[in-house]
């Protein structure tokens, strides 16, 4: 289980990058885990990037939980990067 150690996100009228990282309570000496987020145009309007090269897979829990993340922000303000809620659909 991850916990969010930082989220960092700089946004501009139209673009926005940043990176998240975790932590791993059961191995506090670890490394954090961190992702690099980048603005994309195309859905869904980011992307993600393990710093990690070992841990670009979509199913790493960081990259699960950066992307749940994003997905969040994004659907509640869509605005920030000149979009829409229709450009965040509901599940």
């Amino acid at each position: 289980m991850l916990q969010l150690l930082s989220l960092t996100l700089a946004y501009d009228n139209t673009r926005f990058f940043g990176s998240v990282m975790f932590t791993d309570p059961d191995r506090p000496d670890d490394k954090p885990a961190t992702v690099l987020i980048d603005h994309a145009d195309e859905q869904p309007w980011f992307r993600l990037t393990n710093v990690d090269p070992d841990g670009q897979d979509p199913s790493v829990p960081a990259m699960v939980e950066a992307d749940r993340i994003m997905r969040f922000l994004l659907r509640y303000t869509p605005e920030r990067i000149s979009r829409t809620p229709a450009d965040f659909p509901q599940p």
